[in-house]
C-alpha cells in the first residue's frame, strides 16, 4: 500500500501469482481448502507481470442508437481486434465492439431491448443472453447461426443449406429447424424479469468455450425502480468484475487446446483438457491481477465468473492483521435476496453461472452479477483463483478492508495459479459466463 494512503484504499483483484511477495498475504495456503475439481492448466509461454500493478479497467456502457417506440435499440459489430492485455504484449481477440469484455448494456425492467449484431469474424456466431427470460427466436439456439460473408462458399462447421438446415461438423448432422442468417441478426429481449446481472456470449454449437476464451463475452445489467430505492452503492462505487483465467502463447495470442485452432470444422480439445481448461493468468475485466483505488466506503461488486472451468472463493482480507472480514451478500443470479446475508469468505459463482456456488465447477454462476460493499480501513484485496469452470456472477455487499479472491483448490503456485470454487453473491445479483 502506498505511503500516506489513509482515506483511500487499494482494491486488488486477480490471481495469486506473486501474491506472497506482496506482503501480508500468507493466508493463501490456509484458505486453499479444496483441490481442483476439474480441468487441466495451460502454462503461458510469455513472461507474466507482477500482480497489482495494472489499473482495473471498467467496461464502457453501450449507448442505444434509438430509444423510440418503447424499445431501446443497440448495434454491435463482432470483429477481430488487438489489445495489450499483458504489458508490452499484443494479443489478438475476437470481440463485441472491439473490446474485451464487450461493452455493458444497461436496461430497465420491462422495457424491451433489441441488439443487432453484425458478424465480421471468420466463423459463424450466435448470441445468447445468459440468465435472460428470452423468447425462443432470440435465445441464441446453438445452431441458429449468423454466417460471415462467403461462409457457404468456403464451407466449414455450420454451413447454410438450401433446405434451411445447418451443416454440423462440416456437413454431417444437420438441424432442419435451424434459423440461419448472413452477416446480421437482431435479438429482442423483453427483460420482463427481476433486476439482476446477466451476460451475453457466443453460443455456437460445439465452439462456445473457445469463442468465449477468445473474447466473446459482455455484461448486461437489468435495473428497476424498486432496486434504485434501496440506496445500494452506485456510480463509481458499483464495480462490475468479470473474472476469467487465460493462458498466452509465445506470440502473445490466447492459448487454447483446440483440435481445430481456426474453430471452423473440428470441435473439441486435446485429451488432457476434456474436463475443462484452466489458464495461469487471472484477468478481471480483461486486465491481469489489477488494482483499483477505492474510498473507505461501501462498494457494490457485481461479479461474473466467466472462466472455462475454474472455481473461486472471494474473501475480504485485512492486509494489516490478516483477518478475513465479513461482507454482506445481497443478491444472486436471479436478483436481490430478501435481505443481506453475512458471508466470510464469500464463495464465488461457478463458471457459467449467475449465482454464487462454492463447490461445483459449472453451474449457473457464470452470468451473474455480484455486488459487494467494502468499507473500512483496508489493505489491498487480492484474489486467488480456484480451480473450477466459469460461473455466474453475484452481487454482494461487504464491509472489509480489502476484498480478496481466495482459491479453494490449493495454494498459489509460483506461476501464480491456484484452484478453488466460486460462491454466490449477496443482496445484489450474479451472472456467469460459460454458457
Amino acid at each position: 500500500m502506498r505511503d500516506g494512503l489513509t482515506r483511500r484504499r487499494v482494491l486488488a483483484v486477480g490471481g495469486a501469482l506473486g501474491a506472497m511477495a506482496a506482503g501480508g498475504l500468507g493466508l493463501a495456503a490456509g484458505l486453499a481448502r479444496h483441490p481442483a475439481a476439474t480441468g487441466a492448466e495451460l502454462r503461458s509461454a510469455v513472461p507474466l507481470p507482477p500482480p497489482y500493478r495494472v489499473p482495473l479497467p471498467l467496461p464502457e456502457v453501450l449507448r442505444p442508437v434509438s430509444t423510440t417506440g418503447g424499445t431501446d435499440r443497440y448495434e454491435l459489430v463482432q470483429r477481430e481486434a488487438t489489445a495489450e492485455i499483458l504489458p508490452g504484449v499484443r494479443t489478438r481477440l475476437w470481440t463485441y465492439g472491439g473490446t474485451f469484455p464487450g461493452p455493458t448494456i444497461e436496461s430497465r425492467r420491462g422495457r424491451p431491448v433489441t441488439v443487432t449484431h453484425r458478424n465480421e469474424l471468420p466463423v459463424p456466431t450466435v448470441v445468447h443472453l445468459h440468465g435472460g427470460r428470452t423468447p425462443a427466436e432470440s435465445d441464441g439456439y446453438p445452431t441458429d447461426l449468423v454466417l460471415p460473408r462467403g461462409w457457404g462458399a468456403t464451407g466449414g462447421h455450420g454451413d447454410g443449406h438450401p433446405d434451411g438446415g445447418t451443416g454440423h461438423h462440416g456437413g454431417g448432422m444437420r438441424d432442419p429447424r435451424a434459423v440461419t442468417s448472413e452477416l446480421t441478426r437482431a435479438y429482442t429481449f423483453p427483460l420482463d424479469q427481476r433486476p439482476t446481472l446477466l451476460w451475453y456470449h457466443d453460443h455456437r454449437m460445439d465452439f462456445t468455450a473457445p469463442a468465449i476464451w477468445r473474447g466473446l463475452a459482455g455484461l448486461h445489467v437489468v435495473r428497476d425502480d424498486a432496486e434504485d430505492a434501496l440506496g445500494l452503492p452506485a456510480g463509481p462505487r458499483e464495480l462490475p468484475l468479470m473474472i476469467t483465467d487465460r493462458a498466452f502463447a509465445a506470440d502473445g495470442s490466447l492459448d487454447y487446446p483446440s483440435l481445430d485452432p481456426a474453430l471452423r470444422t473440428r470441435p473439441g480439445v486435446r485429451e488432457p483438457y476434456l474436463a475443462g481448461v484452466l489458464g495461469d493468468v487471472i484477468l478481471v475485466n480483461g486486465a491481469p491481477w489489477p488494482v483499483h483505488e477505492v474510498d473507505a466506503a461501501r462498494y457494490r461488486l457485481r461479479v461474473l465468473n466467466a472462466s472455462n472451468a475454474r472455481h473461486y472463493e472471494l474473501a475480504f482480507v485485512d492486509e494489516g492483521d490478516g483477518r478475513i472480514r465479513e461482507f454482506q451478500q445481497v443478491g444472486s443470479d436471479q436478483g436481490l435476496l430478501a435481505g443481506p446475508s453475512p458471508t466470510a469468505p464469500c464463495p464465488s459463482p461457478r463458471p457459467n453461472a449467475t449465482t454464487w456456488s462454492s463447490t461445483s465447477p459449472a453451474s449457473r454462476s457464470a452470468p451473474s452479477s455480484a455486488s459487494s460493499t467494502a468499507s473500512a480501513p483496508a489493505a489491498r484485496a487480492t484474489s486467488w483463483p480456484s480451480a473450477s469452470p466459469a460461473g455466474h456472477a453475484t452481487t454482494a455487499a461487504s464491509r472489509a478492508s480489502c476484498p480478496r479472491t481466495c482459491p479453494t483448490g490449493g495454494a498459489p503456485t509460483p506461476s501464480g495459479s491456484a484452484t478453488s470454487p466460486f460462491a454466490p453473491d449477496a443482496w445484489a445479483r450474479t451472472a456467469a459466463t460459460a454458457g
